[in-house]
């Protein structure tokens, strides 16, 4: 693990000076094209636009995972990271580090300024969630989650009604409490935060039950307590699995519609400057 660790910040410590070295030659670039007065916008757009097209393109990489020749997906990851970071200099330069006037030049600025936050928070949330979610004692794919919650409840009215021939205890609080938690996803709230506080209630009230039930009858309390446990853990994997899965599916369909209104900034761009003459 050492070793791994190790050879991780190697690598990082090369792949940042190689990003750094190549921002310094496109900044030496775009100096000289300034003192010679020659447009540089032309240059760091097209360089900017490649930066994009190429980020675009990681997601076109994992579909294709079947095609060694083209890089590892681990490969692709650090290309992406490192380009990314590095278009925010880029972008710098292109607007000579100004606000941009003009609506369509604004709103292109800020479809750009969502994609490399909405990046950065991706690159935030892939390096701590699948921590977090690796401290749990159960790997689960997402979309099986409906149907192990149903299974969950399942399990539950089985326990339920085995103990109901000697109380009615326990089906009185699976009916008022229990199969309202384990049969239904959780709130928004829950998913945009978890938090442990109703396991815990809920937990705390199998307890108290306790007392009401014979020797025989508690391992089902017992049970019902472990479900309890098993549907919590299955929330938050729903909770961390889904916030991810919407943070992709918003980052890129910025990424496409920054490109397509690129791209239009590129050709009106030429269009004005004389370029389809």
């Amino acid at each position: 693990m050492k070793r791994k660790l190790v050879t991780l910040n190697r690598r990082s410590v090369r792949n940042g000076l190689l990003a750094a070295a190549a921002l310094a030659v496109l900044t030496a670039v775009v100096y000289w094209q300034n003192v010679n007065l020659i447009n540089s916008n032309f240059t760091t757009g097209y360089v900017l636009l490649g930066c994009v097209v190429f980020l675009a393109a990681f997601n076109l990489r994992k579909k294709f995972p079947m095609l060694p020749f083209i890089g590892s997906a681990a490969f692709w990851m650090q290309l992406h990271i490192y380009v990314g970071l590095s278009t925010f200099a880029i972008f710098g330069l292109h607007i000579a580090w100004r606000i941009p006037n003009g609506w369509f030049e604004s709103f292109l600025a800020l479809l750009y300024v969502l994609v490399a936050l909405s990046g950065v928070y991706g690159l935030w949330m892939t390096r701590i969630l699948p921590r977090r979610l690796t401290a749990l004692p159960e790997e689960i794919v997402f979309e099986r989650i409906p149907w192990l919650r149903l299974d969950l409840a399942r399990q539950a009215r089985e326990l339920v009604l085995a103990a109901c021939e000697s109380t009615d205890v326990l089906a009185r609080f699976y009916a008022n409490r229990l199969s309202h938690y384990l049969e239904r996803p959780r709130n928004f709230v829950y998913l945009v935060q978890p938090s442990g506080r109703l396991r815990r209630q809920m937990i705390a009230e199998i307890d108290e039950l306790d007392r009401f039930l014979a020797e025989e009858q508690r391992p089902v309390g017992r049970g019902l307590a472990e479900l309890v446990k098993r549907k919590d853990d299955l929330d938050y994997h729903s909770a961390i699995q889904g916030r991810l899965k919407v943070w992709l599916f918003v980052h890129i369909g910025l990424t496409y519609s920054l490109l397509v209104v690129a791209v239009m900034h590129l050709v009106l761009v030429h269009a004005f400057s004389g370029g389809f003459q």
